[in-house]
């Protein structure tokens, strides 16, 4: 009688101790820098009885890491969880003026007891780091795999927008840099997402997991914001000298004066585009820069018109090779094969303009 009494004591202490444990999805808002344009996502554990607030965060990364830009386009960046007071979290994101909400988990004492543990093994020396993925492994999407760890499955139900849409609808107010990434991500994104898949974003980690029901229970026992931000009004120059304004005032422009000197900058400033996404395409780990057809308009062989302007000379082969590629990569965004940004339209067209003069000149000849 006297075992099955302390049995059940120790017991009972051990569900005090979970149920003193608490965890938490942290979302927090988009920032103005490129790597934060999408927001970010992280787990809290508070434990009440060892006085722990704390953060464990997978989206670390240090700048300093030499030759940090050519092991990010190849894929070999090392990001890293950390651990970070709660508090000072909150201060660095209030500072950047981010929005940090938070869900309180409704977890079993298990489940608490399990995050808990893998959250400890995961932040080891050894095994903190991880190779970044922008679709596959970042700050999200290994939240959302820890929790499926736990018991939590989400619905993997298929989306009407693709990644590639999702990724859009946050880069309305910096078109520039939404021109640069729908330039170097391939066709892959183009198909159909799931909701699943969509977690890679923290906004839609923090929508399915605010949508879960487990045997009619929600997911999140209640949900709060952490800090207040202050309005501030910013004039935006890149919406006021968008990418398709530019582009249309230079093709208009060209339509009547388009000189040698700038049909030399124009091919070289495309066929250098073209062979960094040819590069990307061949050599980065990222898979979302491969089978990328925006090479097809974009093309490295603008660069051997640079040569044949100099010295006035044409190439008829070359022209209307190029002309043909202008036409195939119409196709391809008619036939939705894969969807180009929008301000390219001008592009093709002074690029058409270009390809038109040299056939021309050809004739003449």
């Amino acid at each position: 009688m006297k075992k099955l009494l302390l049995f059940t004591l120790l017991i009972s202490q051990l569900s005090f101790a979970n149920d003193s444990i608490e965890i938490s999805i942290l979302t927090c808002s988009a920032g103005q820098e490129v790597y934060s344009v999408f927001g970010h996502s992280a787990i809290r554990v508070i434990d009440k009885e060892k006085n722990i607030d704390q953060v464990y965060n997978f989206g670390m990364f240090d700048f300093n890491t030499p030759n940090f830009e050519y092991k990010y386009l190849k894929g070999k960046l090392k990001y890293y969880i950390g651990i970070q007071e709660t508090q000072n979290f909150i201060k660095i994101y209030t500072h950047e003026n981010r929005l940090v909400s938070e869900q309180i988990l409704n977890l079993t004492s298990q489940q608490k007891r399990n995050l808990f543990s893998k959250l400890q093994f995961l932040y080891r020396p050894e095994n903190r780091y991880y190779l970044y993925s922008f679709l596959d492994k970042n700050c999200s999407t290994e939240i959302r795999d820890l929790l499926n760890q736990v018991g939590i499955f989400f619905q993997n139900s298929e989306l009407k927008e693709s990644n590639r849409d999702l990724i859009s609808s946050y880069l309305f107010e910096m078109p520039w840099l939404k021109l640069g990434i729908n330039l170097v991500l391939g066709k892959s994104l183009d198909g159909n997402s799931t909701r699943k898949q969509s977690m890679f974003l923290p906004d839609y980690l923090q929508k399915e997991i605010g949508a879960f029901e487990l045997n009619g229970e929600k997911l999140v026992k209640y949900k709060q914001t952490l800090n207040l931000l202050e309005s501030k009004s910013t004039y935006n120059i890149q919406k006021t000298f968008s990418p398709i304004l530019v582009f249309s005032i230079l093709t208009l422009l060209f339509l009547f004066w388009f000189p040698i000197p700038i049909r030399i900058i124009t091919s070289f400033s495309v066929g250098i585009i073209g062979l960094f996404i040819l590069g990307l395409w061949l050599f980065s780990g990222h898979e979302e820069v491969k089978s990328n057809l925006n090479i097809i308009w974009c093309n490295p062989l603008y660069l051997l018109y640079i040569p044949l302007l100099i010295k006035n000379k044409t190439n008829r082969i070359l022209s209307l090779t190029l002309m043909g590629t202008l036409s195939i990569s119409v196709l391809i965004w008619i036939f939705n094969v894969q969807i180009f940004d929008v301000s390219i339209l001008p592009m093709l067209t002074l690029l058409g303009i270009l390809n038109f003069i040299e056939i021309k000149k050809t004739r003449t000849e």
